[in-house]
């Protein structure tokens, strides 16, 4: 109804995806962004950290004719440098940027920091990977087509997103997706998480399967994967 009457509500999430693991599967809503994400006139709004929270609740301030969810979790999490609390507006932005990249590694919310170890998991092995930060595909959506382009840069690398929600609506940004395809699990917040390959090194593992699977055609870039 807020969005519909273009009012300024501004809604704070909690229990953000399966990170809360011992409330179970009915606490972890592993399909509401996918539902907000769809909502007209609504900005919803995936923070990493305290740094990014600051900079949602401004858009939020800003917005007087749209509400707002910024939906944040309830386990501790890491600060991330390079996360920019005035880079929120624009939806995404580079967190860490690296030349001549494979891999671009998208990481949304509480998860953001498994896209920052799979990134250092694959330089090991010799792949260089930057880290994008997404916040929220509204404001994203609201940028210049070279702002867009030059944040996911599409054409130069792979894009990889790592969510724990269900991946629907991020094959407009991304060739890949770790992502939930079931329900949660009753498991404390980080064995739920293991349990279901949110991981810098199993993730990193997959990126380079499929890597190579694009490179022996096994795949092709233009068909959206789970992996």
């Amino acid at each position: 109804m807020g969005a519909l009457q273009e009012l300024q509500v501004i809604h704070i999430a909690t229990h953000d995806s399966i990170g809360t693991g011992e409330d179970g599967p009915t606490h972890q809503p592993i399909e509401l962004a996918a539902l907000y994400r769809a909502m007209p006139n609504i900005l919803y709004m995936r923070p990493c950290d305290s740094e990014e929270v600051a900079g949602a609740f401004k858009v939020a301030l800003q917005a007087k004719h749209r509400p707002s969810i910024i939906s944040t979790s309830r386990q501790n999490l890491p600060q991330q440098s390079g996360s920019r609390r005035e880079c929120v507006k624009y939806g995404a932005y580079v967190l860490h940027e690296a030349e001549l990249a494979t891999v671009t590694v998208i990481g949304v919310g509480a998860e953001m920091c498994f896209a920052v170890d799979s990134a250092n998991e694959l330089a090991k092995v010799g792949i260089v990977a930057r880290v994008v930060s997404f916040p929220c595909q509204r404001l994203f959506e609201e940028q210049s087509r070279e702002y867009r382009r030059g944040i996911l840069k599409r054409k130069e690398t792979l894009v990889v997103v790592i969510e724990a929600y269900a991946s629907n609506g991020w094959e407009r940004y991304a060739d890949a997706s770790i992502s939930m395809k079931s329900f949660g699990k009753s498991l404390p917040g980080k064995d739920a998480y293991n349990f279901f390959g949110f991981e810098g090194g199993v993730i990193a593992r997959k990126v380079r399967s499929y890597l190579n699977d694009l490179e022996e055609e096994r795949a092709f870039k233009d068909e959206f994967a789970e992996l």
